[in-house]
């Protein structure tokens, strides 16, 4: 249908019904399912345009006229593809009109049950189109519309969870209000599993977990045909429903630990976005006036946070429910079950450790597993998954890290392979800023794999060129190493630059000292002019030592190893010194002009201080992120740590 029209009622001058809306014409009553007793030249003649426009813009008053007028109009087929004003009227989002039509055929429910050439009622219309209200006031007229199918054998839930999955609150509501019965029931339906697997892509796990509880024979059936998947192979291809496959700032992160969620949680009929943390009263009103409070304050942040932390726990525990219900199963249908879909491979590419471990922890026999061919531990390497590969490492008794299983020759070899080879798309990658970054973090890959397989591996030759796997990785680099030259030549050459001019200032200013002379020992009298020697001079040395530091970089050979651990220093130290030199000469010039207005404006101290920080405050918001991630990945922890699959 065309786009929604506003929600006001009874406005008609400014619309008109869309070009593909149109009156039955040409076809007898009884064929076109027009009002009985109706005249075919009536019918034939636009007798129901005016219905059809006062529903199209929502003009009850208009509508009410011709119902009463005509009593049979109200569930007579008005357009070609047998819609009725109800269908109209909910496509085009009229909520009061539809609302005011549901009162008035409150006597005869069985009347909301019209189905159009799709075998749509009105109900999945409201449904496709997000309408709350209007799904709300036919669902509590008749129930038995959640029942009924369109063509495709599809319900009003069923388009909820996969055409009209981001409506989360319809979702809900059909979910709780929705009856099975018969061959439609929900836990032998052979779209079920279709519902629920479109429930897990959109993400509404918490209304997944719901459904399992009351039909918990679901957990691990699989869709049919070509969709083949159960709740589990979908959660594997899924990482944005992980906090593992989350990025989060420092303000979300901190918001994220301290925020309460509840998934055995659902929302009421009068509120379905109500956050409930307990099934105590007392706690339920202190949570809500808690919540209340924070919403306020700020409500989209704090809502998109929470769910998605429900989301990530939600997703957790379905995890375990399906491992559960797996527990009872035999070893053959267990190993079956995880190969079908390579499931567990799935989630090793995509870095959802959650999922790995806990399948690990209540399958242990699943860490022999090798999708492809391949070792899950090889498949860490190769997508560069480090939270995967932690799960499998330990610290050795001399305070190092090995692999647990240990490779043997064969996997050492795959592993080294696959530590070689350059993937510029992977998300491990492309996260570190700056090329030269991602080269080192590269590097730090490779020299990982290295300590881990078995010591012949790292002189070991392969291939038809007979070259060693750090010659392989180096070729395999190459880009990647010429991008990270280039962004560092650049970024010293520019960053030079500046340092040059700061320190040029900063000599200049040293000569021209402000102020007047003590006549015994020459030196200024006013405490500001002490502030602006001192400043000035540590600017200099600063801005020399940046200066120094950048220059080296561009006369560095820019050898691969290099980036491992050389240059990132000097880049890091060489900011560093231009952040500081920076700084030293808006204190040397804050305490110039303090001096300098003193005597005339004394009140001018404290706006000078607010002003000259503006620029070393935009310097640390632009500049100190990057230096921050530098720092980080040259001096901070490694980013392999033991954390072990039992804990």
């Amino acid at each position: 249908m065309a786009t929604q029209p506003s929600e006001r009622q009874g406005n008609s001058e400014h619309a008109e019904p869309p070009a593909d809306v149109r009156v039955n014409v040409g076809s007898a009553p009884s064929q076109s399912g027009g009002a009985p007793g109706i005249p075919e030249n009536v019918v034939n003649g636009f007798y129901f345009q005016p219905l059809l426009k006062a529903a199209f813009t929502g003009d009850w008053e208009s509508a009410e006229k011709f119902i009463l007028r005509d009593p049979a109009s109200k569930i007579a087929n008005i357009t070609s593809r047998s819609e009725t004003v109800l269908h109209i009227a909910a496509l085009n989002a009229q909520d009061q009109f539809v609302e005011n039509l549901v009162e008035l055929l409150s006597q005869s429910p069985e009347m909301l049950e019209k189905v159009d050439c799709g075998g749509r009622t009105a109900l999945h219309h409201a449904v496709l189109c997000g309408r709350i209200r209007i799904v709300k006031a036919l669902v509590r007229s008749n129930r038995r519309l959640t029942q009924i199918q369109d063509e495709e054998g599809r319900v009003p839930f069923n388009l909820s969870s996969q055409e009209a999955s981001m409506h989360k609150e319809i979702a809900w509501f059909l979910a709780k209000n929705t009856t099975f019965d018969g061959s439609n029931h929900l836990d032998s339906s052979p779209n079920a599993i279709q519902c629920i697997v479109g429930l897990t892509y959109a993400g509404h796990l918490d209304i997944v977990l719901y459904l399992l509880r009351k039909y918990p024979s679901l957990i691990l059936k699989k869709g049919p045909g070509e969709t083949d998947k159960s709740i589990l192979a979908v959660l594997a291809r899924m990482q944005c429903h992980f906090l593992s496959g989350t990025k989060l700032s420092v303000l979300e992160a901190l918001i994220y630990k301290c925020i309460p969620v509840d998934v055995n949680s659902r929302p009421t009929d009068e509120n379905s976005t109500n956050m409930q943390t307990s099934t105590n009263p007392a706690l339920q009103c202190l949570s809500r006036s808690f919540w209340n409070a924070v919403n306020i304050v700020a409500p989209s942040p704090i809502k998109r946070i929470h769910d998605v932390k429900l989301r990530h726990e939600a997703a957790v525990e379905l995890v375990k429910k399906v491992c559960d219900a797996l527990s009872q199963r035999n070893p053959t249908e267990i190993a079956q079950f995880f190969q079908d879909r390579d499931l567990l491979a799935q989630a090793t590419v995509k870095g959802i450790s959650e999922l790995v471990k806990l399948s690990i922890q209540y399958f242990p026999e699943l860490i022999w597993i090798s999708p492809y061919g391949t070792t899950l531990i090889t498949l860490a390497v190769q997508y560069r998954q480090e939270s995967i590969l932690r799960l499998f490492l330990k610290e050795s008794s001399t305070n190092g890290l090995s692999l647990v299983p240990a490779p043997t020759e064969k996997e050492s070899a795959r592993m080294m392979r696959a530590a070689a080879k350059c993937n510029p798309d992977i998300d491990d990658v492309t996260n570190v800023s700056g090329a030269a970054f991602q080269m080192q973090r590269e590097i730090q890959w490779f020299k990982a794999v290295e300590s881990w397989v078995t010591p012949d591996m790292r002189t070991a030759r392969s291939g038809p060129d007979n070259k060693t796997y750090w010659q392989v990785f180096v070729e395999k680099h190459q880009k990647l190493l010429e991008n990270g030259q280039k962004w560092v030549k650049e970024t010293a050459d520019k960053c030079m630059v500046v340092s040059t001019l700061i320190a040029t200032v900063l000599f200049a200013a040293a000569f021209t000292v402000p102020g007047t002379n003590n006549g015994n020992n020459g030196f200024p009298l006013k405490g500001s002019v002490m502030v602006f020697a001192i400043s000035d001079g540590l600017g200099l040395l600063c801005s020399v030592t940046a200066i120094l530091l950048f220059l080296a970089i561009l006369t560095s050979r820019d050898e691969p190893l290099d980036f491992l651990d050389s240059l990132p220093k000097k880049i890091i130290m060489g900011l560093s010194s231009l952040f500081l030199s920076l700084a030293f000469m808006l204190v040397a010039f804050a305490a110039t002009l303090t001096y300098v207005l003193d005597k005339t404006l004394e009140w001018v101290v404290i706006p000078i201080a607010l002003l000259t920080s503006v620029p070393v405050t935009l310097f640390m918001v632009l500049q100190l992120p990057l230096l921050f991630q530098m720092v980080k990945s040259t001096y901070g922890p490694s980013i392999f740590r033991a954390e072990g699959i039992r804990k």
